[in-house]
């Protein structure tokens, strides 16, 4: 009788497992062809940091958007949900494990699909989720913007300095001219002269972009836009990539408290995304007149992976640069042209996030030093750090800058 009541135990457990189980493979796939139908992107683990970095009148206005397809996506789990629940609690054995069996022909085929057992999405995401949770709460919890920090809001000085963040990708200082590489591949940034401050090689702070942006941009509880926005900044970010998805949601967490966010990639719904159309919509921000000083934070694709779908077709093909080199000019290019268009009494502060092993040891090479060796540029000079050798320098700037320790 024990063993047989073991049984019966064991027996509704693995039902109930099994159920959950493929509601989960059921709610990934819903949610993976919701964010690919919609954003045109994939859509992991990182959703905890949508929701979790997002306010309530965010989702509220997302549901109001989307609402039809919330609507069906909500209407097929819930079919699905009441389905495992029916199966588990009240069909047969035999029932149960036809269906079981159907359901696991239908997984195998989607697994030989993918390609492999790590990237089919329900499995993946689980991964996700459970390693990284934590860390995603704590990012969401650091840049959203709350009533309570509302409530603590500081006014800035007067006559307050205006502050440009700029975080570049994949820069290595590596082929940089002014760090030894033997190409001009910066002349518009090397024209500035002194009036540039050319700081490194810096250690990247991971040669991942996710990692980096949480180290750069998150201290001591809370994300550089928080902390300006309770010194008494206005707020605002521009970033090329795009709001939604894997490893944009981080981005989408950390910038949750600016009053203004563009990301070009929503905007342009999939369409190739330049540096260079980051700049109008930066112009109108810095524009903006509220009476505040403003700390504008900006992301650009510089010369990610495929760096040769990063530059504007015909930009540089005469000067004999590889795809990498051209990716670099037209960040030289970039950069140059919002130095110029700053306001007065504003402070620029660019860093890589991480580098790029474009040398013989190959692409995303952890022993290359092309990928950890990356350069911070500031403008005016003058407002440069003393010194610095890691992205814990540039953390310092704005955590100064922000008046924390004032």
């Amino acid at each position: 009788m024990k063993v047989s009541g073991f049984c019966r135990i064991a027996w509704c457990f693995l039902r109930c497992a099994i159920a959950v189980a493929i509601v989960w493979c059921i709610l990934v796939e819903v949610a993976e062809a919701f964010a690919g139908s919609l954003f045109g992107m994939e859509l992991d683990g990182d959703c905890i940091l949508i929701v979790s970095g997002s306010s309530m009148d965010e989702c509220a206005a997302f549901a109001r958007l989307y609402a039809l397809p919330i609507a069906i996506a909500v209407s097929v789990l819930s079919a699905a949900f009441v389905g495992a629940v029916a199966m588990a609690a009240f069909s047969s054995r035999r029932v149960f494990m036809t269906v079981v069996g159907i359901i696991s022909a239908c997984i195998c085929l989607r697994v030989v699909h993918v390609g492999s057992f790590r990237a089919w999405k329900p499995a993946y995401v689980a991964f996700d989720m459970l390693r990284s949770a934590h860390v995603y709460q704590s990012v969401g919890a650091a840049g959203r913007w709350t009533a309570d920090r509302a409530a603590k809001v500081r006014n800035a000085p007067e006559c307050a300095t205006n502050y440009v963040f700029v975080i570049g990708e994949s820069l290595t200082t590596m082929r940089l001219p002014f760090f030894g590489y033997g190409k001009n591949t910066a002349p518009k940034l090397s024209a500035l002269g002194g009036s540039l401050a050319k700081i490194g090689p810096i250690r990247a702070p991971s040669p991942y972009t996710v990692t980096s942006l949480m180290k750069l941009l998150v201290a001591d509880g809370g994300s550089a836009p928080v902390w300006f926005r309770l010194a008494g900044w206005r707020t605002c970010f521009v970033g090329a990539q795009d709001r939604w998805g894997r490893y944009c949601s981080v981005e989408s967490a950390i910038f949750a408290a600016c009053e203004r966010k563009v990301y070009l990639g929503e905007v342009h719904n999939g369409a190739r995304v330049y540096d260079g159309q980051l700049l109008p919509i930066a112009g109108e921000m810095m524009a903006e007149n509220d009476g505040r000083p403003f700390a504008l934070f900006m992301h650009m694709i510089g010369s990610h992976f495929q760096p040769e779908d990063r530059v504007p077709p015909g930009f540089a093909d005469d000067d004999e640069l590889d795809g990498y080199d051209r990716s670099v000019r037209y960040t030289d290019e970039v950069l140059a042209r919002l130095i110029a268009m700053l306001p007065p009494r504003t402070e620029l502060f660019f860093i890589s996030d991480h580098g790029e092993s474009v040398d013989s040891e190959g692409w995303r090479n952890f022993r290359s030093k092309a990928l950890w060796s990356v350069p911070m540029f500031v403008y005016p000079a003058e407002a440069a750090p003393s010194s610095a050798t890691s992205g814990d320098d540039f953390v310092a700037v704005w955590k100064d800058r922000a008046g924390q320790w004032r």
